[in-house]
């Protein structure tokens, strides 16, 4: 097979989401992101992080002879230093040599005197593993993992509300409110008066895969969004993803994270969901039901 890379074009947002879906239903092992974090990151985090124009040019893309992509590297976009590997199927050795020489070349940062390298590499991955042991990385003790909830014959229960507060869908909350609560939820309050943060939830409604019913709010009797949950649908694999989640502090201990992802559940069952993950291992989605299934584990490069 002949692979060669290319620079990311605009265009290669759908094409690579269309990638991930397919590599996820040939093989759900290789590490990919799912399309939650591929949505929520170009419209959310790039806005957040005032990278959304600069984004697309630390982007790299791998395709056959056909133009079929089977690899690319990126980053969420937070300039921390970390590389995100999406591959279609196993590549070869000489080309995920590639992939890690372009990521030290493009998404290294200064961290302490130092210029510094994330990747994050599928657990029990030996080729990526080896290669990165041979460019001097060192396996650091944190890992990012995805918990896996079945759908099927689960009893979801009813959706119990205190007294007070209500569920909304999307279009019937402002992006401000919704990014007052994520700010809120996230502890970084003071940065919500700038404006790109309700930017970033007014471009996540933009993003091919945001669905309004699946947007959800719990709001109080002031109208404050005070808990959130939005999923995301996966139709050819029929999963959903929760992304973002969150509750204010003030509001939190009362049952508001469970009941409006509950609704958000039994709406993507709905839609013939038989799943349903998060990029999470917190005892409260343990309790939900979740269980750890995917794990990549960081590898960290100092220059």
């Amino acid at each position: 097979m002949n692979v060669k890379f290319r620079s990311y074009q605009t265009e290669d947002f759908t094409k690579i989401r269309n990638m991930l879906v397919t590599s996820f239903e040939e093989s759900n092992s290789l590490g990919n992101w799912l399309i939650d974090r591929w949505n929520f990151c170009r419209m959310v985090s790039h806005t957040m992080h005032e990278t959304f124009d600069t984004w697309e040019k630390t982007v790299g893309v791998w395709e056959d002879e056909t133009g079929m992509i089977v690899g690319v590297v990126n980053s969420e976009g937070e300039k921390r230093g970390e590389a995100f590997f999406q591959i279609r199927f196993p590549l070869s050795s000489a080309i995920l040599e590639e992939m890690f020489v372009f990521a030290e070349s493009t998404l290294t940062v200064q961290d302490k005197g130092c210029r510094v390298i994330r990747l994050q590499i599928p657990d029990g991955d030996s080729i990526r593993e080896s290669i990165a042991q041979l460019r001097g990385y060192r396996k650091m003790d944190w890992d990012d993992t995805m918990s896996i909830l079945s759908l099927h014959n689960l009893e979801l229960g009813s959706v119990e509300l205190p007294e007070g507060y209500r569920i909304q869908s999307g279009p019937d909350v402002s992006s401000e409110a919704k990014a007052l609560a994520h700010a809120k939820a996230f502890g970084y309050f003071e940065e919500a008066r700038d404006r790109t943060v309700p930017l970033a939830f007014e471009r996540m409604k933009l993003a091919p895969d945001y669905r309004p019913d699946l947007d959800l709010s719990v709001v109080d009797t002031s109208g404050e969004v005070v808990s959130f949950c939005t999923l995301w649908f996966d139709s050819q694999n029929q999963h959903g993803a929760l992304e973002p989640v969150g509750t204010i502090a003030t509001a939190r201990k009362k049952g508001l994270a469970r009941a409006v992802i509950t609704e958000g559940l039994h709406r993507i069952a709905g839609y013939g969901a038989k799943s349903a993950y998060v990029g999470s291992t917190m005892d409260f989605y343990k309790k939900l039901g979740f269980e750890a299934v995917f794990r990549s584990n960081v590898w960290e490069k100092t220059f």
